[in-house]
């Protein structure tokens, strides 16, 4: 996977970036608060529509401007695509394009993949449970693109629910209470009181969310005796590493049907979880039990890292983790991720840091590499530097001709 040309107009402090990347290292360089981290978002909405930083598309576009534009030219498979996205402000909306032309979700996924290494995953370890999920959903669905779709179709019932929840039965407003439409709903009665109400959310809920808790499973059954190898060769300590997925439902039931992975007796132990804990849901005004309150366990040497490792061993934990995730990725594609790396070098120490460059120049892939100063990047060779400086590319000529020449204007 490639990006062969990249256009970013009115992107936050990006007014009118035009970039011809380079097929293994890119370095972008210059003071903080200058738009190098802002590049690299935009690379990441170019290919997940969704940014590492915000839900808020406002956020995304230039002060005092309505619309904000990403173009790129990638290459999948020695097949070329213009991928192209609009978000604009009034009204609030995202539009993608494929080759010039209006697309679904559906056609512009599959374009390409990428995988984030930012110094907050270095706080992973310690940090809430909300970071170790947003890692584990980032991670499924670059293996399984439809896995968006069912952490969307889960987040949507689940706000409802609490938004039923804190209501105490207030139902007279209309549309802020809507059930999904799916085939376990039909057929149910009008719901007369906030009990049937809650039934059919219980229903979806255990639905959706029983297939999230099964692939967040099955993903770090897969991935967590590669980062105990690679945590092995970063560390060359001896200590075991284990990665341990705590579903927010436990239960003697709930883990026998995740260790057969069997969806449907998910299904009936989620749902009867959900009814047991409707009273103190009732009282606190939130859904207690689910994925949303998943957590994933890193343990060293049999003990919580969070706890006992040290800050060193902590880095070298995150270290495997990410390289573990490309190595898994670009074994089940078949085709190598972009990498995007931001700022990471500052946060690394020698050792660790000659690890990383050394895994960078082994794995076949195009890589994105922020950084204050270029000479913290230890890649002697198949590189382009980037100096960044007040939103823009110093080096680039100017924007027509790059235009024609990189293949993205239209």
């Amino acid at each position: 996977m490639l990006f062969h040309a990249l256009v970013a107009s009115a992107f936050r402090n990006l007014q009118q970036v035009l970039m011809s990347p380079h097929p293994r290292f890119n370095v972008l360089f210059g003071d903080n608060g200058q738009g190098k981290t802002n590049l690299l978002e935009a690379i990441y909405l170019l290919a997940t529509l969704r940014s590492f930083r915000t839900t808020r598309i406002e956020e995304l576009v230039s002060f005092g401007g309505e619309q904000a534009e990403l173009k790129a030219r990638v290459e999948h498979r020695q097949i070329n695509r213009l991928l192209g996205l609009q978000l604009a402000v009034r009204p609030t909306k995202k539009q993608v394009f494929v080759d010039g032309k209006t697309a679904r979700v559906s056609e512009y996924f599959g374009g390409v993949n990428v995988v984030l290494f930012a110094p907050e995953d270095l706080r992973l370890p310690k940090g809430p449970p909300v970071g170790r999920r947003r890692f584990l959903d980032r991670a499924v669905w670059n293996t399984c693109p439809a896995y968006l779709d069912e952490v969307r179709t889960y987040e949507k019932v689940l706000r409802s629910r609490n938004a039923l929840l804190r209501s105490s039965l207030r139902l007279s407003k209309p549309g802020r209470f809507e059930p999904l439409s799916s085939s376990e709903s039909e057929g149910q009665p009008e719901p007369t009181d906030e009990n049937d109400l809650l039934a059919i959310y219980d229903q979806q809920l255990a639905s959706s969310g029983a297939k999230l808790m099964l692939r967040r499973r099955m993903y770090l059954a897969e991935l967590a005796p590669q980062v105990a190898a690679t945590f092995e060769r970063v560390s060359r300590s001896g200590l075991p590493v284990q990665l341990r997925y705590e579903p927010g439902v436990s239960s003697s039931r709930q883990a026998a049907a995740l260790d057969a992975a069997d969806v449907h007796a998910l299904v009936d132990v989620l749902s009867e979880q959900l009814q047991r804990d409707r009273k103190r849901d009732l009282l606190r005004g939130f859904t207690h039990s689910g994925p949303h309150a998943d957590d994933l366990a890193m343990d060293l040497d049999g003990r919580a890292a969070d706890i006992h490792a040290s800050q060193g061993q902590i880095r070298a934990l995150v270290l495997a983790l990410k390289i573990a995730e490309i190595q898994h990725l670009y074994r089940i594609l078949g085709d190598p991720p972009v990498l995007l790396l931001d700022d990471v070098s500052s946060e690394l120490d020698a050792q660790r840091n000659g690890f990383l460059f050394d895994f960078l120049r082994a794995m076949p892939c195009q890589v994105f590499i922020t950084t204050t100063s270029p000479a913290y990047v230890q890649l002697a060779s198949d590189r382009q530097d980037f100096h960044i400086h007040g939103g823009q590319l110093l080096e680039a000529s100017s924007i027509g001709a790059r235009e024609n020449n990189l293949g993205v204007s239209g």
